[in-house]
């Protein structure tokens, strides 16, 4: 089973990216040959469906893979792009459900994270 991931505050309108570390049992998890790593927020805790997804944020290892980090950022290929979509967000004061999975290195989709808050702030400079 996943453990519980950590709670996260984000500000609409920000691109910059985020890191998370992850461990088992003490140890950075060796994230060699993972891949589609991906963040997915719903307003639900345990839904049936994707019909409260709210937002995905692709994630990257950051190098080595054997220390077990990984940056997330809001999805886009330029930083134009990641900006629109950071700025589709919508805030929230009770938070978003969140999980993270991933393609591991022998080809299985693994659920790394499961259940945290993401909690989506409301930007105050618009300019």
């Amino acid at each position: 089973m996943a453990a519980k991931g950590p709670t996260i505050r984000y500000t609409r309108g920000d691109t910059a990216p985020f890191t998370l570390v992850l461990s088992r049992d003490g140890v950075a998890l060796d994230l060699t040959g993972f891949t589609a790593i991906e963040l997915v927020t719903n307003t639900e805790e345990n839904p049936a469906t994707a019909t409260n997804e709210q937002f995905r944020m692709p994630g990257t290892i950051v190098a080595p893979a054997t220390n077990g980090r990984l940056s997330f950022q809001p999805a886009g290929a330029t930083q134009g792009a990641r900006q629109t979509a950071s700025e589709a967000y919508v805030p929230t004061e009770d938070g978003y459900f969140y999980d993270l999975q991933a393609i591991d290195a022998s080809g299985e989709k693994a659920t790394l994270l499961k259940g945290g808050l993401f909690y989506v702030d409301q930007d105050i400079n618009k300019g």
